[in-house]
């Protein structure tokens, strides 16, 4: 008979022998993530009710993942926006609101997003566009396992004696075109030459744990695409937004579109005439679907290599973008237009097509992998993990989604301006109070508007009697909720 001393020298010897084979399985089935970034993509695709936009792939994806309907960037505008997905940070905790500030110089400590997964034992890569690059930023070393393959290829091509044609910038006078209708190989274009590094890439890392992010360029100015793109669409179908701002707007809501004013043939001043902005509608819309077909070459890879079933697929755009609303163009507010942003998340252990009304905000993406994939959380996080919503989509994280944006003569320091804006959609409503910088309790304007017709807002009703009560109720939230981020405080 064996005694008992040697059932259990035997147990823990074949535990011992076991043993890397659990760790192998339990590597082998970690899974992968695709994090899938397009510049100034607004929420206007199929699957998010556009039926006029042909965006079959990104459909396609929405039908095996949860599509957040009300998700939420933290500031209309590339880099604090991208700087708040990962590093999970708002941008005040940073500090940053423009452009030019890389985010290691007021941050220099944080852990990204990617730095955490590789901390954690992934292969991290990116190619194209994650974090904003231009203007004198540049991208994060200490996030990725090697450095990104370059894929801007701006290069001169002559064509006639006017038109500089460039694979993505075409430029007559040395000003860029807005738009321009491309017979030019769709190989040419950044965007496609992303897409096959990427397949490329897809296939050798299919045996290792990746964290692999995917950044495309367009529809981000100027919308330029394959002439077969914007062939989908019919001018003629193409209906312009009405030029009227909200009535009761303060000036400094909106803004004078300085972005697409640097283009060729746009006026430096005042609106657009309708050949113009139907011209650029349909630039953009193409430019969607050019990029829509990029994401399905992706889509293709991963089944291709049997990694459908293991690899979480994320795909964000970094904020919203009015095409001609209230008569202006590009992001740069706390408008519902220009914060809502497209979110849809695809979960392999739950490959069901849903959509949720739950609000998110973007800072919730880090928390929201960390948990997908079985990482500890970091202890720096602002945002909150939506995995209950992925679970189910009638599931509420979260009251309020806030954003910001700066606004008023610089201060002469640190690229900070005189006035803050500090907005939040909750239930029906977006809030927004602009105070002073450096003096929180100096309110310069107020505003409050009822979504529950649709994105565009009508009517400021910040200064309507029957609204005294809902506009006190969400300036004390958002005093409150700004206070769990050491950030403005209230009147």
């Amino acid at each position: 008979m064996i005694n008992g001393p040697y059932i259990e020298y035997m147990k823990n010897y074949a535990a011992i022998l076991l043993l890397p084979v659990l760790i192998s399985l339990s590597t082998y089935g970690q899974p992968n993530v695709l994090f899938i970034a397009v510049d100034d993509l607004r929420p206007e695709l199929n699957c998010y009710g556009a039926s006029h936009i042909q965006s079959p792939n990104i459909d396609r994806l929405a039908a095996m993942s949860t599509v957040f309907n009300r998700a939420y960037c933290q500031q209309a505008v590339c880099a604090p926006s991208r700087n708040s997905i990962m590093t999970g940070l708002r941008p005040d905790a940073m500090g940053i609101y423009d452009l030019y500030t890389f985010f290691r110089t007021k941050v220099p400590d944080v852990v990204t997003l990617p730095q955490h997964f590789k901390n954690n034992g992934y292969y991290t890569e990116r190619v194209g566009k994650i974090y904003h690059t231009g203007h004198g930023n540049r991208d994060d070393a200490l996030s990725w396992s090697q450095p990104a393959a370059s894929m801007w290829r701006p290069e001169p091509v002559t064509r006639g004696d006017t038109v500089g044609l460039e694979r993505d910038f075409p430029a007559i006078d040395d000003l860029k075109l807005p738009y321009y209708k491309s017979h030019a190989p769709e190989k040419n274009m950044t965007d496609a030459v992303i897409t096959e590094y990427a397949v490329n890439r897809i296939a050798e890392l299919k045996d290792s744990a990746f964290f692999f992010a995917v950044g495309y360029i367009k529809p981000h100015l100027p919308f330029v695409a394959p002439a077969r793109y914007w062939d989908l669409y019919d001018p003629e179908d193409i209906s312009i937004p009405a030029v009227e701002t909200p009535g009761g707007m303060p000036p400094l809501a909106l803004h004078q579109f300085g972005e697409l004013r640097k283009y060729h043939g746009i006026p430096a001043q005042g609106l657009l005439d309708h050949e113009t902005s139907r011209n650029l509608i349909h630039g953009y819309y193409a430019a969607v679907s050019m990029i829509d077909a990029q994401i399905g070459r992706l889509l293709n890879a991963l089944e291709e290599n049997g990694l459908m079933e293991n690899t979480i697929v994320v795909l964000w755009g970094d904020h919203g973008w009015k095409l001609g609303d209230y008569g202006s163009w590009c992001k740069h507010t706390n408008f519902e237009l220009d914060t809502r942003v497209p979110l849809i998340i695809m979960d392999p252990d739950n490959p069901n097509g849903q959509s949720s009304n739950s609000l998110a905000e973007f800072v919730d993406i880090y928390p929201t992998l960390c948990e997908m994939t079985g990482l500890p959380l970091p202890k720096h996080l602002e945002g909150q993990s939506l995995v209950p919503v992925l679970e189910n989509p009638e599931f509420e994280i979260k009251q309020v989604a806030i954003s910001q944006y700066p606004r008023g003569k610089n201060l002469g320091y640190d690229r900070k301006k005189e006035v803050m804006g500090y907005s939040i959609r909750y239930g029906n409503y977006r809030f927004t109070r602009w105070q002073l910088y450096e003096d929180p309790d100096e309110v310069v304007a107020y505003e409050l508007y009822d979504h529950s017709e649709g994105p565009l807002a009508t009517q400021n009703l910040a200064s309507d009697p029957a609204y005294v009560g809902k506009l006190k109720e969400l300036n004390d939230l958002l005093s409150k909720e700004l206070a769990r981020y050491s950030t403005g405080t209230s009147p």
